[in-house]
């Protein structure tokens, strides 16, 4: 009995695929889901990463880098 492609897979779980079906539609449409996953996994991340604040001491180096920029002939 084999799994629709819209099938939920268990999260965490390992799927093997056997190489005989890699070359089908099932492994494409399994990868195209994979990766859409993936994507919006990270996505989720990257957005919560941009709400963290940054450390002190890079903040320091952020305030030094603009009065440096600021004193500078070409910065702005």
């Amino acid at each position: 009995m084999a799994l629709a492609t819209s099938d939920d897979w268990p999260a965490g779980q390992l799927i093997v695929v056997p190489h005989a079906w890699r070359g089908g539609d099932l492994w494409h449409d399994i990868q195209a889901e994979a990766q859409q996953r993936i994507g919006a996994d990270l996505r989720a991340m990257y957005t919560d990463l941009l709400q963290q604040p940054l450390p002190p001491n890079l903040m320091k180096l952020v305030r030094q880098i603009k009065i440096s920029l600021k004193a500078s002939p070409h910065g702005g």
